[in-house]
């Protein structure tokens, strides 16, 4: 069977916590920002790269839908003809907005006017470090995934519950080992490196704990967001109604766990990328090989996750990788002004 070229689009979503506007209708909604919370908020400061990246490594993309409670950079060429700006407001339906929550305006994409069929979902600390092809997301018309079973870490946060409420959705339709047996080759695939270990490890308990979710650009058809809905409209609906982020929550990590239970896809190797989280007591040593990953460009793609940190520690953090991302990116694009 021949590959399937079609158009592709992504999807970038982008908030700035430091925005008047936004920061009002948060705190009237109820919103309070903690030490512990501000990390989803904060503006890494990275989106610039990120659009340079794509225009140096995947110039052939049909339409970048930037998705934002309203701001934008100052920057942002907003008459480029392959941006689209998609305000909340554009796809989600009224009665659930304002809303703050990420798991919502993930869930609701498929409204979004336009969007393909095919698309790529990234966040605002992803960039692409190698030139990509649309075979590389897609293949026969099926996004590349890398599938694979896995126990969630254990901790008390919305984190924890996610990946288990995803995960007793799939239950409902799917069993571990039916989908494993019925594609081996695609569960089990050498290029997945230990995790295809970790599943087999996983197959002797009869229901799905967890899926590996790799933290980078991922695959999705819009099609697949469609049937979900039609399949789980209650529990989507509940997620999508929560302004902000609960423990009830589903995430869109369901629809890319969807697609590997029904065997629709095609493998995509560990090496694709790599997820770098910034945290702990010493995030200087994240950063050092951070540094060395983007400069040697091994991946095709890259997370600069900035997690729980001192606020001395994350402009520290930010000033080095921004300063590292102005020399592999010294050009702007044509997003830019």
């Amino acid at each position: 069977m021949p590959n399937i070229q079609t158009d592709i689009d992504f999807i970038v979503t982008w908030v700035d916590g430091s925005d008047p506007q936004w920061q009002s209708d948060y705190a009237k909604s109820g919103g309070v920002i903690t030490p512990g919370s501000n990390e989803r908020y904060r503006d890494w400061g990275l989106i610039r790269y990120f659009f340079r990246s794509v225009a140096k490594f995947a110039p052939w993309v049909n339409m970048v839908h930037f998705v934002t409670y309203g701001h934008l950079p100052d920057w942002l060429n907003t008459e480029c003809q392959k941006l689209n700006i998609v305000r909340h407001e554009d796809y989600i339906p009224s009665e659930l907005l304002p809303t703050f929550n990420s798991n919502a305006i993930e869930l609701n994409f498929h409204r979004i006017p336009e969007l393909a069929e095919h698309f790529v979902v990234f966040n605002d600390d992803f960039l692409l470090l190698q030139p990509v092809n649309q075979e590389v997301y897609f293949h026969n018309g099926l996004p590349r995934l890398t599938a694979g079973l896995f126990a969630p870490e254990l901790s008390r946060s919305d984190r924890f519950y996610v990946p288990f409420n995803n995960a007793s959705i799939i239950n409902s339709h799917f069993s571990p080992r039916a989908c494993v047996t019925e594609h081996p080759l695609k569960w089990l695939n050498p290029c997945y490196g230990i995790r295809a270990l970790q599943t087999l490890c996983m197959l002797p308990y009869p229901s799905f704990r967890g899926f590996f979710e790799s933290h980078l650009p991922t695959p999705y058809m819009k099609s697949t967001f469609a049937e979900l809905w039609e399949a789980e409209e209650t529990e989507l609906a509940a997620t999508s109604g929560h302004r902000f982020r609960e423990s009830t929550d589903v995430s869109i990590w369901l629809m890319k766990n969807w697609q590997c239970a029904k065997g629709e896809f095609y493998p995509c190797p560990v090496s694709f990328g790599r997820a770098f989280f910034f945290s702990g007591p010493s995030p200087e040593n994240t950063l050092e090989a951070a540094v060395a990953y983007l400069r040697a460009g091994k991946g095709k793609a890259v997370c600069l996750n900035d997690g729980k940190m001192s606020p001395e520690q994350c402009e520290f953090v930010r000033e080095n990788l921004l300063r590292c991302l102005d020399e592999i990116f010294p050009d702007k694009c044509e997003f830019e002004l």
